[in-house]
């Protein structure tokens, strides 16, 4: 039982509350020495702590309540395949004939609908797109506990699904088109592309004003939730412990700066970077961060950035400066 609820999303904390109860009902109806007193009110105190650290971790894996409304339209079909459990979900427009294949991911509490104009004027020139839609959001399937690690096994389980819709030969090259979390998504495959069968045909990647610390995103969580210093270190064990367990085939993660770039990945291949000058939700320091990565890695010469003084963090359905922007390094990519 007690394995049953571990894997359940509230399993520990509905075992605390379970242990708490009990220990405040042995306190309340049994005489006990000053001795047990103490104990049991120690007992308790650590219990406490326990349901106030584990609820504090459920908020960190939360995913969003207030949905988006997903691709409603003909030209786009559904992609589904099962991934651990899990439906994972993307959108498909198939183009008539071979080429190219735009794979896109889009950004937390956003959905495909969000992104689909940006990857339509790709279709207008003939090519295939591909819009991963995150779980929880849209119409895909919800999770317990939500992490950006499974956005990533989604979108490598769906890009193997799509061989049974459109040959592999059809599809010439792939590009990248990644915003906010969809860019922290990218930027995790970009470690691992070799081990996929698609690898090989990625040439670059689009980053939109990209997430690339999630050390501050957590930290700045905390502050928040006005969590006490003294528990920080507590939330981050537990919450390794969490993640850890969700992905028992990844390396088990330690510390928060795994999480960030460039341990958690680093484009090895031309990308394009459409920062919005004054990001209303990430600020600058996801964007320094992976400029500053990239030149310590000697890929400066990979990097060509576009800082947006009017585009904000959620950028926009239709923009001509970013579409212009696009057009002008994809010409450059894949010359015609």
């Amino acid at each position: 039982m007690i394995i049953m609820l571990e894997n359940y999303r509230f399993g520990r904390l509905i075992l605390s509350l379970i242990l708490f109860v009990l220990t405040c009902s042995i306190q309340y109806n049994m005489q006990l020495p000053l001795f047990a007193n103490v104990t049991t009110i120690l007992i308790i105190g650590i219990l406490l702590v326990d349901i106030l650290v584990e609820f504090i971790v459920i908020q960190i894996f939360k995913q969003p309540t207030d949905k988006k409304t997903s691709i409603e339209n003909e030209s786009w079909t559904e992609l589904t395949v099962n991934c651990r459990g899990v439906e994972a979900r993307a959108l498909l427009n198939r183009g008539n004939d071979s080429g190219r294949l735009l794979l896109v991911v889009h950004g937390w509490k956003g959905s495909a609908e969000s992104v689909r104009e940006r990857a339509e004027w790709f279709c207008q020139q003939g090519w295939h797109a591909l819009i991963v839609e995150m779980p929880g959001h849209g119409v895909a399937m919800p999770v317990n506990r939500w992490t950006a690690i499974r956005v990533v096994e989604h979108t490598v389980e769906l890009m193997k699904s799509l061989d049974n819709i459109i040959p592999p030969k059809e599809i010439t090259d792939i590009v990248y088109y990644g915003h906010s979390m969809g860019g922290f998504v990218g930027i995790n495959l970009s470690k691992t592309l070799e081990q996929y069968s698609w690898g090989h045909k990625l040439r670059g990647w689009i980053l939109e004003s990209p997430m690339t610390k999630y050390s501050m995103v957590f930290n700045d969580s905390m502050s928040e939730m006005k969590i006490p210093i003294i528990l920080h270190q507590l939330v981050k064990k537990r919450f390794f412990s969490h993640l850890n367990r969700l992905h028992p085939n990844e390396k088990p993660i330690e510390s928060l700066t795994e999480l960030d770039v460039p341990t958690w990945g680093l484009p090895k291949r031309p990308t394009l970077v459409i920062q919005a000058a004054d990001d209303n939700v990430l600020g600058r320091e996801h964007y320094d961060l992976l400029i500053s990565s990239m030149s310590d890695a000697g890929r400066e010469e990979l990097l060509t950035t576009h800082l947006l003084q009017h585009l904000p963090h959620a950028g926009a359905r239709t923009d001509k400066v970013r579409s212009d922007i696009v057009e002008e390094w994809i010409n450059k990519l894949l010359p015609q």
